[in-house]
């Protein structure tokens, strides 16, 4: 057994350290299905992100033309996959299999299975998601003709889920960036996001008009950042920064402070820059496989408090926050309150994908 648990060791560690290499999400889109395959083999693996009006996929092997043929009969009938169904009423992403929802019998009975499940040689699915925003779902699904999934290779997904989240996270916000950095070079400020460019000292060299309003509301000018900020930036900077935002507390509100990746050496950062609480809710949290209680947990301390504080505020025993926290870190896979927070921040803080090439269907 030992020398199971070393190998299913090494291959978290081969999928974590992959999955933080990528740059942007075209990058994160095809890359994170060749590594899931390498981790747990199957015959097919699918990125799709489905809205109400259309589904846009990235598969592994590619589809052929026949099975290209297929695809518009995936859209008519999606809301006949328990897992895509479940996972839209209940916002719970974790990994699931078809097996865990219905029988072969039923399974095989829907018209999805019939009409298109059937043709690819999809007898058996497990899948999970990675929050976003409303009406989208970004789901990643392995399918296999014959053997099902086992218990060990659903929980390797499930530790890898939140390391994925905050991969996704970090490969959006290098494309916010990237984008952010194209549009001040044409002389564009119509992003309509708050970004502020500062030295290796703290000093601002550029701030957004929004920018220098949210941080003037904060700090009382732009000169230099508060040096909580600046200590801050400096233990977090990087291809892979800190999942959560600081939190720079002001009289008007909060105002949330988040580094955005980087690779260059100059060392200048660039930080995206919001108003309010980053809608830390717990119904977001939720969709981590919390319970409310553990969701709100999760959120206070996410949101800087200590345990203690925390216990306070929910007006529970210290000791009953203790018990949440051992709960949170199991089902997230973390082993402190920062991986914790990190994960929380990460799964509310994902923006749009921006689809680079045309949308089609998925499976």
């Amino acid at each position: 057994m030992r020398g199971q648990d070393l190998t299913d060791t090494q291959l978290l560690l081969e999928l974590v350290g992959e999955a933080y290499s990528f740059e942007d999400l075209t990058q994160f889109r095809s890359g994170v299905l060749d590594v899931l395959n390498r981790v747990v083999p199957s015959d097919w693996v699918a990125y799709n992100e489905i809205t109400p009006d259309e589904t846009f996929a990235v598969m592994l092997p590619e589809y052929d033309e026949y099975e290209a043929s297929l695809l518009p009969i995936f859209t008519a009938h999606a809301h006949e996959n328990p897992l895509i169904s479940r996972t839209q009423r209940t916002g719970d992403g974790r990994p699931y299999r078809i097996s865990d929802m219905i029988d072969q019998r039923t399974f095989h009975a829907t018209t999805l299975y019939k009409e298109f499940y059937r043709h690819m040689g999809i007898e058996r699915q497990v899948a999970f998601s990675l929050p976003s925003r409303p009406q989208l779902l970004v789901g990643i699904a392995l399918t296999r003709e014959h053997k099902d999934y086992s218990d060990r290779e659903v929980q390797l997904l499930a530790l890898a889920r939140p390391h994925l989240i905050q991969a996704y996270r970090n490969a959006e916000l290098s494309g916010a960036r990237a984008a952010m950095l194209a549009a001040l070079e044409d002389g564009l400020d119509t992003l309509g996001r708050h970004f502020v460019v500062v030295d290796s000292y703290g000093r601002v060299e550029f701030a957004t008009d929004g920018a220098q309003r949210l941080l003037g509301d904060s700090h009382g000018g732009v000169r230099g950042l508060p040096e909580e900020v600046r200590k801050w930036i400096s233990e977090h900077r990087g291809p892979r920064p800190a999942g959560e935002p600081f939190v720079l507390r002001g009289g008007r509100g909060n105002v949330l402070v988040r580094l955005l990746p980087s690779r260059r050496q100059d060392r200048r950062d660039v930080l995206l820059l919001e108003g309010g609480t980053g809608q830390l809710s717990v119904a977001a949290l939720r969709g981590l496989g919390l319970t409310t209680r553990q969701a709100d947990t999760l959120r206070c301390v996410a949101l800087g408090h200590s345990p203690a504080q925390a216990a306070v505020e929910m007006g529970i025993a210290r000791r009953t926050v203790d018990k949440h926290l051992q709960h949170v870190y199991a089902k997230l896979g973390a082993s402190s309150l920062s991986q914790a927070a990190m994960t929380a921040w990460a799964a509310v803080g994902v923006e749009h994908p921006q689809m680079n090439t045309p949308p089609g269907s998925s499976a």
